[in-house]
């Protein structure tokens, strides 16, 4: 069947192949497959690119984490006769977190209590 006759028979996909010479078809299938090597490349240098740049900053939050010991020490030194010593309070002298708070506090105290024996 010819160009004609897929036209006259409704037949896109025949007109389409009759009318696109072979050696077209297989530049096109080529560049395409070139096209996504290169895209592929593109993108993974922009990622690499990306990763390096952020570096810096992911190395800026993995500081040393503070400790339950250096809480403790914190608190400590904040700590003086007369203030009760309640997880709050311990939050407000060292900026822990609320389920840290409570230990500190409660090592603080019995340590307070222990100097008071």
């Amino acid at each position: 069947m010819n160009t004609w006759e897929s036209w006259a028979a409704g037949s896109p996909a025949g007109i389409v192949l009759h009318s696109v010479p072979p050696l077209v078809v297989f530049v096109a299938a080529e560049a395409a497959t070139d096209l996504r090597d290169k895209l592929t490349d593109a993108v993974n240098a922009a990622f690499t690119e990306a990763v390096h740049r952020a570096a810096p900053t992911v190395r800026e939050r993995s500081r040393r984490r503070k400790s339950f010991a250096d809480y403790c020490a914190d608190a400590r030194r904040a700590w003086t006769p007369g203030v009760k010593i309640t997880p709050a309070w311990v939050r407000t002298v060292t900026s822990c977190s609320r389920g840290l708070s409570s230990r500190v506090a409660a090592a603080l105290v019995a340590e307070v209590a222990g100097h008071e024996r």
